[in-house]
């Protein structure tokens, strides 16, 4: 049972805090034990964690995702749309008159993973990866990205699968038209 919807809208706000506090935390964490353990790139080391898929080794990345804008030109404007996507995140957020719990969890995650990308550009002057799926050569990444493109799927599926109430085409908060036998009004039967 939800309850009542102001104490509906305050369990989304809450949650989505929290959400946003536990990914930033985790990926800041994950980065810091990575560096600790492996050493700053190019490090010789690097951790087996399933041999042949996967293994941990630590890389820098000064461009948005694969390495895309990362020249030194462009550090500042990847760091002004950082600061900016955040606060846009949050307004999205606060403005969703009835979030679902996938828009809420979708939305916290890309947020959470921003914040942690966010605090390696300007502390670091890169984004911190370690996770690298080698059976693929798919491009080293870390818990930030995770959490955004977890997010991003989220969101994606819910704007997919679930059903919208249909539009009636009145105004938010006009009652819909009722039903009458007049022609053109719905389901009249002539005859």
């Amino acid at each position: 049972m939800e309850g009542t919807p102001a104490v509906s809208l305050r369990s989304h706000r809450i949650a989505f805090l929290a959400i946003v506090v536990v990914a930033a935390v985790f990926d800041l964490w994950s980065k810091w034990e990575a560096f600790e353990r492996l050493g700053a790139p190019p490090s010789p080391l690097h951790h087996e964690v399933i041999p042949r898929i996967l293994r941990f080794e630590t890389a820098t990345n000064t461009g948005v995702a694969w390495g895309m804008m990362g020249q030194k030109s462009t550090r500042w404007l990847i760091v002004g749309l950082s600061l900016v996507a955040f606060p846009v995140i949050a307004v999205i957020f606060v403005r969703a008159k009835a979030p679902s719990w996938v828009f809420t969890l979708g939305l916290a995650s890309i947020g959470g993973g921003t914040l942690g990308n966010l605090y390696d550009r300007l502390v670091h002057g890169a984004v911190r990866d370690f996770i690298y799926v080698y059976c693929i050569n798919f491009p080293i990444f870390n818990v930030a990205d995770t959490f955004i493109c977890v997010g991003a799927a989220l969101l994606a599926m819910e704007q997919l699968l679930v059903p919208k109430p249909p539009d009636t085409g009145a105004a938010p908060g006009t009652p819909a038209p009722e039903k009458s036998g007049i022609a053109g009004g719905g389901d009249a039967k002539i005859g």
